[in-house]
């Protein structure tokens, strides 16, 4: 009775910490802490997450050496898991006696007491049924888990799933509030943030920097007579272009709809000679377009920092008034 108002303490301390932080890292040290207390014949305690390149990697560790941890790679076929379940690993396991089961490369030595695993009871991490990982609970002698083990796992290795999906849609809003989702580039809230910073900061050469506003060319017709899927596929185009040639401190961001914002210095080359590399390529990417009656182009317009006493509004003001001269020139 005890064991389980431990388990409900500690369940709920951990429901509670899920809700109120967004530092998984730390979570994961704290829920694999709380597996050790509640299991006290264990000694070792690893939460393993899939990398970039497909294999177990620590986020979280109790009781091994932290050099061999931190380098620690393990391809999902050599988990005990996996060998456990007969590569079916979708249910957390108990395996009693390590030894029946061992590949070499399995067992790492905690290097503190030099005893190496001899049991262990794993739970599989799982997202929207795919596996990203595994809760691994071990001890230095066999015969040490019970049936209570997989109870406290399987509580433990949901909460971590929690986690993991929570980070995600963290990591997606937190990525919408700064970016446009069809160009990837600043969307306007941002993209004036980051430029009011470098209006007001004293470590660039701001003097050197300028405003520019740009509109694409005829979009609106294409999306009219072509379609919106064509006018996306033309933004994107021009956005991938842009990225392309910035520079260190240059931003690009998308006002809306046809209009983009850019800030870029005079070195080593001046903004409109950037500007015209950038028309010439957006040019040359009409044979990606399947209709050729669409030429890619774009009108600009540019004020200095200075000659706009570093207010965003003025630069703005001023290079919108030379975009439609330039738009005007185009016409006549």
């Amino acid at each position: 009775m005890r064991q389980l108002i431990r388990i409900r303490e500690a369940a709920l301390d951990i429901a509670n910490r899920v809700v109120n932080t967004n530092h998984p890292t730390d979570l994961y040290q704290y829920i694999l802490d709380t597996c050790l207390k509640l299991i006290p014949k264990a000694k070792f305690g690893s939460i393993l997450m899939f990398n970039s390149e497909g294999l177990l990697v620590a986020k979280a560790s109790v009781g091994f050496n932290q050099d061999e941890i931190t380098n620690f790679k393990l391809k999902l076929e050599e988990s005990f898991l996996y060998i456990a379940t007969e590569g079916n690993p979708n249910r957390t396991v108990i395996i009693n006696r390590l030894e029946d089961i061992v590949l070499e490369k399995n067992i790492v030595n905690s290097g503190d007491s030099g005893f190496a695993l001899r049991s262990e009871v794993s739970a599989p991490l799982f997202i929207n049924k795919e596996l990203v990982g595994l809760l691994c609970i071990d001890g230095d002698e066999n015969d040490i888990f019970t049936e209570q083990d997989i109870y406290i796992l399987d509580y433990m290795s949901n909460q971590i799933s929690i986690i993991i999906n929570n980070q995600k849609l963290y990591q997606e809003i937190f990525y919408l509030s700064k970016y446009d989702s069809l160009t990837n580039l600043l969307n306007r809230s941002c993209f004036d943030k980051e430029a009011a910073l470098i209006l007001n900061s004293r470590s660039l050469q701001t003097e050197n920097m300028y405003f520019i506003l740009i509109d694409l060319d005829n979009l609106k017709e294409a999306n009219d007579t072509l379609g919106h899927s064509y006018g996306d596929e033309v933004i994107k185009t021009f956005s991938m272009i842009i990225s392309n040639h910035l520079g260190k401190n240059e931003l690009c961001g998308r006002y809306g709809g046809d209009e983009f914002v850019a800030i870029l210095h005079d070195d080593p080359i001046p903004p409109e000679e950037k500007l015209e590399i950038i028309k010439f390529d957006f040019l040359a990417s009409q044979n990606i377009f399947t209709e050729e009656k669409f030429v890619p182009n774009f009108s600009f317009g540019i004020a200095a920092f200075r000659e706009g006493f570093y207010s965003l509004d003025t630069l703005y003001r001023l290079a919108d008034m030379r975009m439609y001269q330039m738009k005007s020139l185009k016409k006549s």
